[in-house]
């Protein structure tokens, strides 16, 4: 094969495509710990401004305690006896304890490696990044690499550090300042010690963040409702830090394929796609089998995407690259729990993760949002999400579809919300959407 006809790579065809470098390896809740291993892992700052043109941040492996967790040669560890004075119950308790911290992997309900098992940021301690040993004759030789963290969370970061509106960006700095809070715990000073016995790169001993340097903020009103989404979980300071983390985490998922969608139509020269949900629960198989045609029919605007692209440049793509990078759409989407599942027939749906991470980025800290409303202006226009009669009519769906069935949709939905605490009804006229009920 000649140069000229070399295969276009998936990270670089997913750069031009949507900014930044979305692939099934890297979807799911991925991008959130590559997001936080950005913001926190720059000196001195968060969120360098727009006249920080390149981007340095310290490494920390965490493989200490993922391998005690996941490596069955942890045993000839180096650095084992430094920690264990003995092979008594504190090593096996604290593997079990360290397991319960485990990061959910897309699709996977196997026991993993420990390359690819990481942990949940549930302190600053546990923020890691990925790391693996490249030679089986030198398994204690570690190497800090990206291959789960692959740029998702870096493009987050770009758009969230560029963001033109400073006081929403020093009101996102804050949050991130306060999002660990200043008391030590147990867990804290724990995770710690095993953190300075893993494999770490100093931030003066890096070099400059290609990945991020590399992403592209296109200042769009889409990147606006992730910064304004941004600041207020991270404003819902009543909130349980563990909550921020995981709605944070969420979110920029979420975000991620929204931008992916959506930058995917406008490169085909087509309307943005909305996000048909059915909540429903299978009662109206009408809708059921729209939320599923709904999910094809984006799967298949994204793949399109990459070929024209790719035809563009007249070249070609593996279509393994092209498959990861539709899978990281329903990967993520089903970490978040937009979809109903992992494998077999797949639709669109709320699943009260989302549904949580919805409200907390749609409403401020102790406000509320008319039901009809929350629906209509942040759901559909900000969120692309059709559940009730207006949304479907603006996306015309009920040329196809009965509006019975979305008045159906968008009750099934309040009962859904006012179960777990997200929605208030005052009277048969009056419903409020707030995070009260999380508290």
């Amino acid at each position: 094969m000649t140069e000229e006809a070399k295969d276009l790579k998936g990270p670089e065809i997913s750069r031009k495509l949507f900014g930044g470098v979305l692939t099934y390896d890297g979807a799911g809740y991925y991008p959130g710990l590559e997001l936080l291993n950005m913001v926190y892992g720059v000196k001195d700052e968060i969120l360098p401004g727009k006249e920080k043109k390149e981007i340095k941040v310290s490494l920390s492996s965490h493989d200490f305690a993922r391998r005690l967790v996941w490596d069955n040669n942890f045993d000839v560890h180096p650095m084992r006896e430094q920690v264990f004075v003995d092979e008594g119950e504190a090593e096996e308790a604290l593997k079990h304890l360290l397991e319960c911290l485990q990061l959910e992997i897309p699709g996977s309900t196997l026991t993993p490696k420990w390359t690819r098992a990481h942990f949940f940021p549930y302190t600053k301690a546990l923020i890691h990044w990925d790391a693996r040993s490249r030679d089986s004759r030198t398994p204690n030789k570690i190497n800090i690499e990206r291959q789960y963290l692959r740029g998702g969370g870096a493009l987050a970061f770009k758009v969230l550090r560029l963001d033109p509106n400073q006081a929403r960006l020093n009101n996102i700095r804050e949050g991130f300042a306060a999002l660990y809070g200043k008391e030590v715990t147990a867990l804290d000073r724990l995770t710690s010690v095993l953190s300075e016995h893993g494999f770490k790169v100093k931030h003066e001993d890096t070099s400059v963040d290609r990945i991020e340097f590399k992403s592209v903020s296109e200042n769009d009103e889409l990147e606006e409702t992730y910064r304004d989404g941004v600041s207020r979980i991270l404003g819902h300071t009543d909130l349980p830090s563990v909550s921020r983390i995981r709605t944070l985490m969420n979110w920029t998922g979420f975000w991620l394929i929204l931008v992916e969608m959506d930058r995917a139509a406008k490169s085909l020269e087509r309307p943005s796609p909305y996000i048909l949900c059915d909540c429903c629960d299978g009662n109206h198989p009408q809708l059921r089998r729209g939320a599923q045609r709904c999910l094809k029919q984006i799967l298949g605007l994204i793949e399109n995407a990459v070929k024209q692209y790719v035809d563009s440049q007249s070249k070609q793509v593996k279509k393994a690259d092209q498959l990861k990078i539709r899978g990281f759409f329903w990967a993520t989407a089903s970490t978040v729990k937009l979809l109903n599942a992992w494998k077999g027939r797949k639709h669109f749906t709320l699943g009260l993760d989302i549904l949580e991470t919805l409200v907390l980025a749609g409403c401020e800290k102790g406000g509320e949002i008319p039901f009809d409303r929350f629906l209509s202006e942040w759901l559909y226009e900000k969120c692309r999400i059709v559940i009730g009669r207006s949304a479907a009519e603006k996306s015309n769906l009920l040329t196809s579809l009965d509006s019975f069935i979305f008045e159906d949709n968008e009750n099934e939905l309040s009962n859904q919300m006012s179960a777990a605490g997200l929605l208030t009804q005052y009277s048969d006229a009056t419903m409020m959407v707030s995070a009260g009920g999380l508290k």
